[in-house]
């Protein structure tokens, strides 16, 4: 006979979908967050290209596991490990204030920084469209706005 680990689950607890990209609303705050994936796109709607991460909630409770994406604008790379991004930047910003470094140059930002540390991240609710209309309570999500600090 083997033993395992029993988990519990709540009736209330967010549901967890197999596709990264169905969209998640958790309470907004801060969380305790692991990096799962990155990469840069070029979005045609917005005619720039934007750096998706992917993080997971670790911190236990009823958002426990639920995967949030971030969105960036940065520039045209590469690189398939490294990010270039403008001096004044959302993400160069975060990153220098995350990760408590200046950085010397601002095209080759690395991305493995984001491996294996365990993140606090500021999730905030996505409740209007690209139109500036309101979402209905059902369509409105989540996402991560930045990352706060790196905790270990």
């Amino acid at each position: 006979m083997t033993q395992g680990l029993a988990q519990v689950i709540s009736i209330d607890e967010v549901k967890i979908s197999n596709d990264i990209d169905q969209p998640v609303l958790i309470t907004p705050g801060t969380y305790e967050a692991v990096m799962v994936d990155w990469k840069v796109n070029y979005n045609g709607y917005f005619r720039r290209h934007i750096l998706l991460m992917h993080f997971r909630i670790i911190e236990m409770g009823p958002s426990h596991g639920v995967i949030l994406p971030a969105w960036f604008n940065v520039k045209e790379s590469k690189s398939k490990t490294t990010v270039k991004a403008g001096w004044k930047s959302d993400f160069l910003r975060m990153y220098q204030a995350c990760f408590d470094t200046k950085l010397d140059r601002k095209d080759r930002i690395p991305m493995s920084s984001f491996d294996s540390v365990l993140l606090k991240v500021e999730v905030m609710t996505i409740a209007k469209d690209t139109k500036g209309q309101p979402l209905a309570k059902i369509n409105q999500y989540s996402r991560v706005k930045r990352c706060i600090e790196v905790i270990s």
